[in-house]
């Protein structure tokens, strides 16, 4: 029931033979970062991985797992990121880590 973390790397997939992590970058700029806020979520950070320039690495915070459930259902739906993903379709490969912080951790 304790504030959870979630740790997501997006490998962007080439299109044609052309790197698609640019249009990825354009999206969260654009819009899906500010979906994300809204819905309630924060944005702890977003990197990009300097040993696979393809990869977009971000962490996301929630008030508790439940709280996560609820931001990515009304993300799925989000006539906003229904728009921008068919405005910025990028096929990615998804890894996601759920995260708690241990007693002794800075970031509570």
């Amino acid at each position: 029931d304790s504030r959870c973390f979630e740790l997501r790397m997006y490998t962007a997939q080439a299109v044609d033979d052309a790197p698609s992590i640019n249009t990825l970058h354009q999206r969260f700029r654009e819009a899906e970062i500010g979906i994300f806020q809204r819905l309630g979520a924060e944005i702890v950070a977003v990197w990009q991985r300097m040993d696979d320039t393809n990869t977009l690495v971000w962490m996301l915070a929630y008030r508790d797992r439940a709280h996560r459930d609820e931001v990515w259902a009304a993300f799925r739906t989000d006539p906003e990121w229904v728009a921008l993903l068919e405005k910025y379709p990028v096929p990615l490969q998804v890894q996601s880590y759920m995260l708690s912080t241990t007693d002794y951790s800075p970031l509570k």
